[in-house]
């Protein structure tokens, strides 16, 4: 199967997808939006789209967010698998009639809770500590089955179809971490994680992340 992701920033990067590829012998296309010569691929041409995050807005009036978003229409319409990271969540969701909305800023670790369709579809545990890294999200576009909430915004992933969104990072590694902050940094200001750069750095991650993340890979990969 070939996994088309989409890459907005040079800094938030594939992480874990690239070791689940691999594992599974699919074949990877990587587009880079952040690079003159990019070019969207045709739905047609997709076996399973996967959408990265980014520190631009779904509500930007910019053509290549307008086209970005109605290649996720066309490949979820088609019954192809998709997957969307923070802003590709948002991305999916704004596809399917929802609101993009300025939230609490959740920037660093900490945990989401598993609802009971996400336990029952993906035999998720109750908790996990995630990656955040947002101050916008998502409602839950109509006929979406809601996955994953925190403390300070209820609507953290949800399903829609053959596709799932997620408004946190599980793809992260501490490097790619390491590389987020770097480039981004200030953003960490005004965080109600209450979390400083070199605490972040720290701070362990939940190992059941990358768990989750290929059970939902998985999950979805069964749809092609």
């Amino acid at each position: 199967m070939k996994i088309t992701i989409i890459q907005h920033v040079a800094f938030e990067v594939p992480g874990l997808i690239d070791e689940w590829i691999a594992t599974n012998h699919h074949q990877r296309q990587l587009v880079k939006l952040f690079e003159t010569d990019y070019q969207l691929p045709e739905p047609n041409t997709i076996d399973f789209l996967i959408v990265l995050g980014g520190p631009m807005s779904a509500n930007d009036d910019l053509n290549w967010i307008r086209a970005e978003r109605q290649l996720i229409k066309q490949v979820v319409q088609a019954g192809k698998p998709m997957l969307g990271v923070c802003l590709g969540a948002q991305q999916l969701a704004k596809a399917f009639g929802s609101q993009i909305i300025p939230t609490a800023k959740e920037v660093g670790l900490g945990a989401v809770e598993s609802t009971n369709i996400a336990q029952r579809i993906l035999g998720a545990k109750t908790s996990y500590q995630v990656l955040h890294w947002h101050g916008e999200g998502f409602e839950l576009p109509a006929g979406a089955q809601q996955l994953f909430t925190s403390r300070y915004w209820q609507n953290q992933g949800f399903e829609l179809g053959s596709a799932i969104g997620l408004q946190f990072h599980l793809e992260s590694t501490p490097q790619t971490l390491a590389g987020l902050i770097a480039a981004d940094q200030p953003f960490l200001i005004g965080s109600v994680l209450g979390e400083s750069a070199d605490q972040l750095r720290q701070l362990p991650f939940d190992l059941n992340c990358r768990t989750l993340l290929f059970t939902i890979l998985n999950h979805l990969a069964c749809r092609q």
